[in-house]
């Protein structure tokens, strides 16, 4: 392959790097945003291209690891910015892990009360029946003075 032929698909490989990298850092930061307010859920369609994105990345990076000194002695990458760059989507991706460890924890409690809840409901619907099903009396104070329940 000739020289020019590898300097244009470096540069081809660095724009595609470049724009899955724009777009990614924007759907991680709208994902955050969404994920800010509890009662938003995230399209399937943004999870779904956000994987997308991500095994794309890595694939780039990893084609443009290995010529990436190259291109930098060639003038064609610019390592301070496109550091730059990767750092940001490093940073907004801590963040997306951060809101969406809260939002599990607040499931978790959500789940956690409602297991309570019916737990608690069940044991004093329990305490109205005997061993075999059948409805017991109970005494419960009433304004009136003590009534006899079935």
């Amino acid at each position: 392959m000739s020289t020019a032929t590898i300097d244009s698909l470096d540069r081809k490989t660095l724009a595609d790097f470049q724009a899955v990298l724009h777009e990614l850092t924007t759907l991680v930061q709208e994902e955050n945003l969404i994920l800010a307010v509890p009662a938003e859920t995230l399209p399937q369609s943004l999870v779904e291209r956000k994987e997308e994105l991500g095994n794309l990345y890595a694939a780039l990076t990893q084609s443009l690891r290995r010529r990436a000194a190259a291109m930098h002695a060639a003038g064609e990458l610019d390592p301070e910015d496109l550091e730059k760059q990767i750092r940001d989507l490093v940073f907004r991706l801590k963040e997306n892990q951060t809101l969406l460890n809260a939002r599990k924890a607040a499931t978790a409690l959500r789940v956690e009360a409602v297991m309570k809840a019916l737990a608690e409901r069940e044991r004093k619907d329990t305490l109205n029946y005997g061993a075999g099903g059948d409805a017991v009396a109970r005494l419960t104070a009433r304004a009136g003075g003590l009534r006899l329940q079935a």
